[in-house]
């Protein structure tokens, strides 16, 4: 069983949960569209963040700079020793399972990406 399938394996529901638990408070109205912000932590971890934004814009990924929500002060944290791409991958799949049961397609759309890095649209209407 290679890397993604273990953390899938072990992660997956605790990562629908603190989503969920996210959710289940209401997020402020203003909120357009949600990005998900990774992060390479120290000692092998990575963090994800939601983010729910004022706008979206397709052409300018500065919109996910456009804040009115986050969960900075408690994200989802793993522990692994892999390489970004991996991890990015995990995560992008992770979100679209979540999306494939119909929850956050309210919003306009759906991001993720490295704070680095390059920003992909998983969802947008």
């Amino acid at each position: 069983m290679g890397l993604l399938e273990r953390l899938k394996l072990n992660k997956t529901k605790d990562f629908f949960e603190w989503l969920d638990l996210i959710l289940k408070n209401e997020l402020n109205s203003e909120i357009k569209a949600i990005n998900f912000n990774l992060y390479e932590d120290t000692d092998n971890k990575w963090s994800v963040e939601l983010v729910g934004t004022f706008s979206f814009d397709r052409d300018n990924d500065d919109w996910a700079c456009d804040e009115v929500f986050t969960t900075r002060d408690h994200p989802f944290v793993i522990e692994c020793e892999s390489d970004w791409k991996l991890v990015e991958t995990f995560f992008i799949g992770l979100v679209n399972e979540y999306l494939s049961s119909g929850k956050l397609k309210e919003y306009q759309a759906i991001g993720i990406g490295f704070v680095d890095g390059d920003l992909h649209i998983l969802y947008a209407r």
